[in-house]
């Protein structure tokens, strides 16, 4: 599954791309760079944050290096058995792809996968996963992605919707991609009353600001004055009140398989990216459901899992 400029849209004009030396062009007055073998639709926008730590992070939860099924058996979860067992030659497009953290589990389970992402991530993506066959590689907005309605197997999107502007405009737009008989596999942040009532929501205000260098560096420094206060009991009336406290994620048994050597960096990672993400949304199961239903998908499951809700369904 190369890139193959033949498949791609202008995503304003929904006409054909002519390739004229290193862009493409609509015949519009639009044209569109390739930039180290990858079609570039958008600049990093909102997303620099996340282009940045990619960067930094390239491998750090990718279950290849971990040597654990943490990110297979999260998209096990999302997929559910049936549409699991479908991947194999199956065409599908992975909204915010990343570093490659999911790309590896659909690529090793045979599908065709087609990575985008908004941010500048796709390069660690394709440093990651070459360009092959099996696998393209394209930057562009998920609001204005390149391609002709109705044409993947599946559209599969983790870690993105609440980080975008309008996630139900968003899920509509993944909607769109998906062909006649195919699934549409996405998740959500879940409603959290108690993000509120902690010292995150303010750090967070200040640290998407700040340049991403910086950012990450007082990522480090929150995270390691807190970590002896974690370390300290594993009490939960505890562990709750340092919640409350400290504007970081830690990690100790959350995710049981995690080997603790990799404990600090997922920590670390994780305080910067919920602490310099641009939007960040919430929804419930009903509103998420509500939005399935509404543009008449079938098949619908939804339910708390993963980072909050996941949820799939058919397309007629």
């Amino acid at each position: 599954m190369e890139n193959s400029l033949d498949e791609l849209l202008c995503p304003t004009h929904k006409l054909a791309l002519a390739l004229v030396e290193d862009q493409l062009n609509c015949g519009q007055n639009h044209a569109f760079p390739i930039i180290s073998g990858i079609p570039r639709f958008t600049d990093e926008g909102y997303s620099g944050a996340f282009g940045f730590q990619w960067r930094i992070f390239a491998k750090t939860q990718f279950d290849s290096q971990t040597k654990t099924s943490i990110t297979k058996k999260r998209v096990i979860e999302a997929f559910g058995a049936e549409v699991w067992d479908l991947l194999p030659g199956s065409t599908v497009l992975e909204v915010g792809c990343g570093a490659g953290r999911f790309t590896e589990v659909l690529l090793n389970k045979g599908a065709k996968v087609c990575s985008t992402d908004i941010s500048l991530a796709v390069d660690i993506n394709k440093a990651n996963f070459p360009i092959s066959s099996e696998h393209s590689v394209i930057q562009a907005d998920v609001a204005y992605l390149p391609f002709k309605p109705d044409t993947f197997n599946i559209v599969f999107c983790l870690g993105v919707i609440q980080h975008t502007p309008n996630p139900e405009k968003t899920i509509e737009q993944l909607t769109n991609f998906v062909a006649p008989g195919g699934w549409l596999i996405i998740d959500h942040y879940g409603k959290s009353l108690s993000w509120y009532f902690r010292t995150a929501p303010i750090a967070r205000a200040i640290m998407k600001r700040l340049p991403h260098e910086k950012a990450l560096s007082v990522s480090r420094k929150m995270y390691n004055s807190a970590k002896p206060f974690y370390l300290k009991s594993v009490n939960r009336l505890y562990r709750k009140a340092l919640n409350i406290i400290f504007p970081v994620v830690f990690f100790d048994n959350e995710i049981p398989e995690l080997p603790n050597e990799f404990k600090d960096e997922w920590s670390i990672l994780d305080t910067f990216d919920s602490l310099t993400d641009w939007y960040k949304h919430r929804r419930s199961v009903k509103q998420i459901s509500r939005q399935l239903e509404k543009l008449d998908l079938i098949n619908i499951e939804c339910f708390e899992g993963g980072n909050g809700i996941v949820a799939r369904a058919r397309k007629l």
